[in-house]
């Protein structure tokens, strides 16, 4: 499905020195094209893809369900998170976001492991945040994720030990190879109530508009 939003054309009046000047009218001009990826099958039981060690945003009761996949030293992924953060502002009451991590390079491993420790603190976006905020090509170290995290507020050792523990390390793997199964080559891919949507859907406009639509069928029953 794809919904195509245009502006409806307008004759453009400019008032100079008591005169006028009128515009033609124009064809109308395309401004977003939002739907779904039409060569990825829908995942019907999607919520089985959520695990309890997933944070949230949004409304947990809501019946609209989001998940993006990233990693946090893809580049693009840093690029989208803002819009992201837009759209849970917008329709954190319609739905319920989870931002869950798809492992591309082993140098995201500790990284990644890091976010679930973090988590433990109920830091899980804030630590998120503060990655995308020092990303470096190659990744970053041990010690340079443990400052992240004292930066946060939580203690540095109590950090590190959990984190050298790699607690999480099984399961992220296991679980990037249960994401590719779903078709998922690269990030960021976001899936609203089991769908992926196009590139060209990735806007704050876009999102917040599939969003709704799904909000109001579900309302109806």
């Amino acid at each position: 499905m794809k919904l195509r939003i245009v502006f409806a054309p307008l004759a453009l009046v400019v008032l100079l020195s008591g005169s006028s000047l009128i515009q033609p009218q124009q064809e109308p001009i395309p401004v977003e094209e939002c739907g779904y990826k039409e060569d990825m099958a829908t995942v019907e039981d999607y919520m089985s893809l959520i695990t309890i060690s997933d944070p949230y945003l949004g409304n947990i009761d809501a019946s609209v369900t989001v998940i993006e996949y990233f990693d946090p030293n893809c580049q693009h992924c840093k690029n989208l998170h803002p819009i992201m953060k837009q759209v849970v502002a917008d329709s954190g009451q319609h739905a319920r976001f989870f931002m869950i991590p798809f492992v591309l390079w082993r140098i995201s491993l500790i990284q990644i492991e890091a976010l679930y420790v973090a988590s433990q603190d109920g830091l899980y976006y804030e630590m998120l945040q503060a990655q995308y905020d020092n990303r470096r090509e190659g990744g970053m170290s041990m010690d340079q994720i443990v400052g992240l995290a004292e930066g946060l507020g939580i203690e540095a050792d109590k950090f590190r030990q959990r984190l050298e523990r790699g607690l999480n390390q099984k399961m992220i793997i296991d679980r990037r190879q249960e994401i590719t199964e779903l078709g998922v080559t690269g990030t960021p891919s976001v899936m609203i109530n089991g769908r992926f949507i196009t590139a060209e859907s990735k806007s704050r406009q876009c999102m917040n508009e599939l969003i709704a639509g799904i909000a109001i069928e579900n309302a109806k029953g």
